[in-house]
């Protein structure tokens, strides 16, 4: 932002942590262990949308892949983290409950991992990682996943590929106490509705935002009112083995306030060729059906097997977010068709929570230098009316979440 352009108002809105009434402020976290978005809307409604966690024994299993040190440090894990950061996200005139968590599909880097050291919640019987930390300090009231109540799709998700799946056993049994105990109301996505995630206290003021449900396992939003379409069956999810893919399954959300339009996707995937199936490309259909944005997640990571050209072709994002956390984030495929005038033409302002300096040094500066920002948490802020929006990069200095760079104003079309 230029300083000649600056002004009191922009001053305040690219500053200060704080949200404001009228504010829809995505913050997507930097933990260096998976995924993280904290969402405020505007009247205040609260909404987290994954808390994944892991830990150092990924960088063996994971070689020659490295994944990234925990941020800020390891003094905590990203549950707890990312608590203080909610907790300083929230103005004093808020309720500090969360309205809704949303998981968008059922591998650790999105929820939490069981592993040796984790401490066991006082309250129900579950240990601590990821969003069941997030239920001990706050109140939470809705919660989405892809496949409540039975959790059974394509087959008993309390296994995986044959092995009992003592990570997701840990999530379901928190999922379970805070129904009984705490009021908590769980559900699976409903697809092609937005009267599912809304603003619960004062709707009436921002009668142009909405949250539309685009995906859930097959099942996708064709963009015709609530009409929806299964774009694959669970028999064809599943290989000759009985074995499958979580990535494909995720849920996904476009989220509207006036002309500004946010998507978000999860691990979707969208490689097509390679003598995959067509069903293993999810993301032309959501593209087909989300249309234009002005902002974009990168689906799986911005890994090689996602944000395919027709998706980027369609949403057109003006900024793009990349939550990654391993060494093969982004491909180098996706970044060639990121910064390429060949699929749209307009700016293209790409930002991520943390890339690895062995992957710079991999793909060399005609990579970095298509970076806006390649590490900190990275706030979108869409000022009152959805019209205009920054992106703010904030770091973690001494426990404060500190703003540290704006870019923008952008303006929504």
């Amino acid at each position: 932002m230029s300083s000649k352009h600056i002004t009191a108002q922009d001053l305040m809105d690219t500053t200060s942590i704080f949200w404001r009434n009228g504010y829809l402020d995505i913050h997507h976290i930097n933990t260096g262990r998976g995924v993280a978005t904290f969402m405020i809307m505007p009247d205040g409604t609260k909404m987290v949308i994954d808390l994944g966690d892991m830990d150092d024994s990924n960088r063996t299993n994971s070689l020659p892949l490295t994944i990234t040190a925990a941020y800020p440090n390891n003094s905590k894990n990203s549950g707890e983290w990312v608590i203080d950061y909610i907790n300083q996200a929230i103005p004093p005139t808020l309720n500090p409950v969360l309205d809704y968590v949303l998981l968008t599909h059922f591998h650790s880097d999105h929820f939490g991992l069981i592993r040796s050291g984790l401490k066991k919640s006082e309250n129900g019987n579950y240990y601590l990682s990821g969003l069941t930390q997030l239920g001990e300090s706050f109140k939470i009231k809705n919660w989405i996943d892809r496949n409540y109540p039975d959790y059974n799709y394509p087959y008993n998700l309390k296994t995986v590929n044959g092995k009992t799946n003592n990570s997701l056993i840990n999530l379901l049994n928190f999922v379970q106490f805070q129904k009984t105990n705490r009021g908590m109301i769980p559900a699976s996505l409903e697809v092609g509705k937005s009267t599912q995630i809304t603003l619960q206290y004062a709707p009436q003021q921002f009668p142009q935002f909405k949250i539309i449900g685009v995906k859930r396992n097959g099942t996708i939003w064709t963009g015709n009112e609530s009409e929806t379409r299964d774009h694959f069956t669970i028999d064809s999810v599943l290989n000759t083995d009985a074995r499958y893919s979580e990535n494909p399954l995720s849920l996904a959300l476009k989220i509207s306030y006036g002309k500004f339009d946010y998507f978000t996707g999860g691990d979707n995937t969208g490689l097509q060729g390679y003598g995959l199936p067509n069903w293993v490309d999810v993301e032309t259909p959501m593209a087909k059906a989300v249309g234009k944005v002005e902002v974009t997640t990168l689906d799986h990571h911005g890994n090689r097997d996602g944000t395919n050209e027709f998706f980027l072709k369609t949403l057109q994002p003006k900024a793009v977010v990349e939550q990654t956390w391993c060494s093969d984030h982004p491909g180098q495929e996706v970044m060639h068709r990121l910064l390429s005038d060949h699929l749209y033409s307009d700016e293209k302002n790409v930002f991520a929570t943390n890339i690895q300096e062995a992957t710079k040094q991999t793909l060399g500066f005609w990579f970095t230098r298509g970076y806006k920002s390649m590490f900190g948490h990275v706030i979108v802020r869409v000022l009152p009316g959805g019209d205009k929006f920054y992106v703010l990069i904030a770091e973690t200095e001494n426990e404060k979440i500190v703003i540290k760079r704006s870019f923008g104003p952008y303006f929504s079309e």
